[in-house]
């Protein structure tokens, strides 16, 4: 007789019904705070972040708030990342830039919007972790990288959207540098004793817009490569 693998138990069952409705109810909380575009939700919903992060911060992962990772780093909100992306309104052929990937999470979402996705990790062993999490969900266009985000090789080329999980004073040259024209950057920026969310477009005639988009929480851009 062929092997029958047992039947999960009650209590497994019970587990992942709960999950089930806990992804479905963040769903709705997010589009009971105008994040009401479908492709912006699918791309959410078909990265669930339960599967970025380690068994005892499952439940955790269901929720809209920000859960830390090993060198005090954070994965962030899914409303924050919700805003940052409907922002940028990111599309099918677009080329996007990410600094800091963490566990690879936001670059997973990134990639159900973009044609191709460039995530750069200062730490090696979240640039790692993060490799190992996309190549398991069978992610194909996402390419981490370890690497400086605040001096990126010009070798990377333009993109037309850049995303910053992180906050600086003015952004690194190389940086906007990046930014193709008609391109998009968003991240935060730190103002005295506060940061605020800030999108720069690039216009023609190599010409910067700056709009503030209101308060935010964000780590200062960590500068160089660690190898931890």
């Amino acid at each position: 007789m062929a092997y029958q693998p047992p039947f999960p138990s009650a209590a497994a069952q019970a587990r992942v019904e709960a999950q089930k409705l806990a992804a479905a109810q963040l769903l709705l909380q997010l589009r009971s705070k105008g994040f009401n575009d479908l492709n912006l939700l699918r791309a959410m919903e078909s990265a669930p972040r339960e599967n970025f992060v380690g068994a005892h911060q499952v439940e955790l992962a269901l929720r809209d708030i920000a859960l830390p990772l090993p060198w005090g780093q954070t994965i962030e909100r899914p409303s924050d990342m919700a805003l940052a992306l409907a922002t940028l309104a990111v599309t099918s052929h677009m080329r996007v830039l990410e600094v800091g990937t963490g566990s690879g999470w936001s670059a997973a979402v990134l990639a159900g919007l973009a044609q191709n996705v460039v995530s750069l990790e200062c730490f090696d062993s979240l640039a790692k972790a993060a490799r190992e999490n996309l190549e398991r969900l069978k992610i194909n266009n996402v390419a981490v990288i370890w690497a400086d985000g605040a001096d990126i090789s010009p070798e990377l080329g333009l993109f037309d959207r850049i995303i910053v999980h992180a906050a600086f004073e003015e952004p690194p040259s190389r940086l906007l540098g990046a930014l193709g024209e008609g391109g998009a950057l968003i991240a935060a920026r730190a103002v005295e004793d506060k940061t605020e969310r800030v999108l720069y477009r690039r216009l023609p005639g190599d010409r910067i817009e700056v709009a503030a988009l209101g308060s935010c929480r964000a780590q200062n851009l960590l500068r160089g490569l660690y190898a931890g």
